[in-house]
């Protein structure tokens, strides 16, 4: 069993994903406010982060750069979860160090695949 952070400032998809991420027996454990990440991993340890991009504060982008040039949480493998579905988002979400990335509405037994598949990598 895996501890998955989720980070994303929407309610309705956070519950929607700790849902999803609870019948492949992992523990979710969600936070709304990007700022609050880097003390959420610290004090939580997750196995994988889900990002949204489009949050107040810390964009997604921003956070997945930060928490990949740390070298205390680097390796733990980010998966950007957006509505946005442009290449632009996509290039920049890689850049940032994003290890994969699933356009919003998710399809939940691919989101679970790749979920399992990223954490295998790990």
């Amino acid at each position: 069993m895996a501890k998955i952070l989720i980070v994303d400032d929407d309610l309705e998809t956070t519950a929607l994903l700790e849902s999803i991420i609870k019948t492949s027996k992992h523990e979710p454990f969600s936070i709304t406010e990007s700022k609050n990440a880097t003390n959420a991993i610290e004090i939580f340890g997750p196995d994988l982060i889900l990002l949204d991009i489009m949050m107040a504060n810390i964009n997604g982008i921003q956070l997945c750069k930060l928490i990949k040039s740390d070298p205390k949480t680097a390796s733990i493998p980010v998966i950007m979860v957006s509505a946005l579905g442009d290449e632009g988002s996509k290039r920049d979400s890689f850049n940032a160090g994003a290890d994969d990335f699933v356009v919003k509405p998710i399809m939940p037994k691919s989101f679970i695949a790749l979920i399992n598949s990223t954490l295998n990598k790990a």
